[in-house]
């Protein structure tokens, strides 16, 4: 994926687009980039994994956004917003070369990184991550436009605020 021109707000599809539902991240975020890029110059990143990597690829925005798969057992394509003070443990916690994105941003604000301001995470609840394919379950693919107009209307928000 290619990052537009640099700006204030970047967007950050996590996830792999051969697994199924866990390419939903990068969907959305080039989707949202499609609809809104000639209004907000918005900079697109696309990451397998977060901790580290996540904090660094925010480093010098005002605004950050970031979009992946979950599997907190609500409804397959149930999409939610999330405060990165909300996170208790992620997937690769237990990591002996990373950490959770809260510690690594932590450490990156200890370290006087320039971070953003402003940090949302939407998470699309998915139905399925092993099988290896680029098609999403019919409940994600559903999804995908309620996920997408949300994080349109929040950027379109700060961009206003701004």
């Amino acid at each position: 994926m290619k990052a537009s021109r640099l700006s204030e707000t970047v967007i950050i599809g996590m996830g792999n687009r051969l697994l199924s539902d866990d390419g939903v991240g990068i969907a959305v975020a080039c989707a949202v980039a499609e609809c809104i890029n000639q209004r907000v110059k918005l900079t697109v990143k696309e990451l397998p994994s977060g901790g580290i990597r996540l904090m660094e690829a925010m480093i010098g925005f005002k605004r950050a956004v970031v979009v992946d798969a979950m599997l907190s057992g609500v409804t397959p394509g149930t999409v939610q917003r999330f405060d990165p003070k909300q996170f208790v443990t992620t997937k690769n916690t237990f990591s002996s070369h990373d950490t959770d994105f809260a510690t690594a941003y932590d450490l990156g604000v200890m370290a006087a990184v320039p971070l953003p301001e402003q940090v949302s995470f939407w998470g699309i609840e998915a139905g399925e991550f092993d099988l290896f394919g680029e098609r999403f379950t019919d409940e994600v693919a559903a999804a995908l436009p309620e996920a997408v107009s949300r994080i349109v209307a929040e950027i379109m928000e700060w961009e206003e605020a701004a």
